[in-house]
């Protein structure tokens, strides 16, 4: 129709078409999401007074409970709130009720050094909270007891989850006396009216040590939580101790007893000076994530786990199954005991369960890839002369 010079001028009307039609889908499509940005917008009490037909401090009145209002006007308010499906913001509900919907976790970690168990607790705690409408606050001070309650009594937590706790733990008697609602991961001396949920790291010590004793070995260190810790009363590491030290002689094992902090430079130094003075430890339980620097010191002096050198630790499964050897070990369930620790202390605050809860994880023994029969003496005597021919041979 147009002939051969109307082609170039289809093409372009063509293409001013094209444009026109993706600039008006374009417009659609704005106003569309604006559309649904305005609709998924939290709904406000000046909407909620506008479509009731009242004040906005009656409103106001209805929610927080701060002063009477008409049945009438009530059933309108709160009809309307229905209708709008309208939420509070939380720090507006917070003012209304008096309450912060936050509960405040102290675990303290000089300078943020937390291993990946003690972030699997917080983990856990902040699954239940999340479950719950409610906010966790961590805190990796070491805190004063007063600073504690403080939280509490400025209304920044509704209740607190203590970690690392002493057996005379000050923390404790300070939320105690206060009448603060709290929870444990761990236990103090005196329980009576505690909810609490710790491991029984005695029971894992004498199931440990059982093990390693069926196996044929007489020599077994104890890598223990650090030294500081076990001096201020630190339950869980002064359990494991007077296990250790009751039950080795009982099982006709050598104990020797080693404080030591999670750090891997830590252990693996502990670890080395304690092959070179006891050339007859064949075996070591570690509480917590020693085993890091342990393994890395036994790969350093050449002794094969478990041929020449067996490990069990105290550790959640996943991260024992995540190295090589697999570690054999008792479970200490990290997620599910800060879960449990947060929902205990939520139905306290909630009123849905305020009696004492209290759970002992049980010590149970799943054997892996890192424990066998004890080596016998002439295997090791003979790696020993070729590691000191070898670093002879290197000066």
């Amino acid at each position: 129709m147009y002939g051969a010079a109307a082609g170039p001028m289809g093409a372009a009307a063509a293409l001013v078409k094209r444009f026109c039609e993706w600039r008006a889908y374009d417009y659609r499509e704005a106003v569309r999401e604006s559309r649904e940005m305005a609709e998924s917008r939290p709904v406000t009490m000046a909407q909620i007074a506008t479509h009731a037909g009242v004040g906005l401090s009656t409103v106001s009145y209805v929610l927080s409970g701060k002063r009477s209002v008409s049945p009438l006007l009530r059933e309108r308010v709160l009809a309307a709130i229905e209708e709008l499906d309208y939420r509070p913001h939380g720090p507006a509900r917070a003012l209304a009720s008096g309450a912060s919907h936050t509960i405040a976790l102290f675990l303290p970690s000089p300078q943020w050094q937390l291993v990946p168990v003690q972030q699997t607790f917080v983990a856990g705690a902040t699954q239940a909270t999340s479950a719950s409408d409610y906010s966790l606050l961590l805190s990796t001070e070491t805190t004063a007891p007063d600073a504690v309650t403080r939280l509490v009594a400025q209304g920044r937590a509704d209740g607190v989850i203590l970690m690392e706790t002493l057996r005379q733990d000050p923390r404790i008697e300070r939320l105690r006396s206060a009448g603060y609602p709290f929870s444990l991961i761990g236990r103090t001396d005196d329980l009576t009216g505690i909810s609490f949920v710790d491991m029984d790291f005695a029971g894992a010590i004498e199931t440990s040590l059982a093990h390693l004793a069926r196996l044929g070995h007489t020599c077994v260190a104890l890598f223990n939580f650090p030294a500081e810790l076990l001096a201020a009363g630190y339950m869980g590491g002064l359990s494991a101790r007077d296990a250790f030290e009751r039950v080795a002689p009982e099982l006709g094992i050598r104990g020797i007893h080693a404080p030591c902090s999670h750090a891997p430079r830590e252990a693996f130094a502990i670890t080395t000076r304690l092959l070179h003075s006891e050339p007859e430890c064949t075996a070591a339980i570690t509480t917590g994530w020693q085993f890091t620097g342990l393994l890395s010191a036994l790969r350093a002096a050449d002794l094969r786990v478990p041929d020449e050198f067996s490990v069990v630790s105290i550790i959640a499964a996943e991260f024992a199954e995540m190295f090589t050897p697999a570690l054999t070990g008792v479970d200490w369930p990290a997620f599910e005991s800060g879960r449990l620790a947060a929902d205990m202390l939520i139905d306290k605050l909630t009123g849905k369960d305020t009696s004492p809860r209290q759970h002992v994880v049980s010590a149970e023994l799943i054997v892996r890839e890192s424990t066998g029969p004890a080596p016998r003496e002439e295997r090791l005597t003979a790696k020993r002369h070729r590691r000191r021919s070898a670093l002879l041979g290197s000066t």
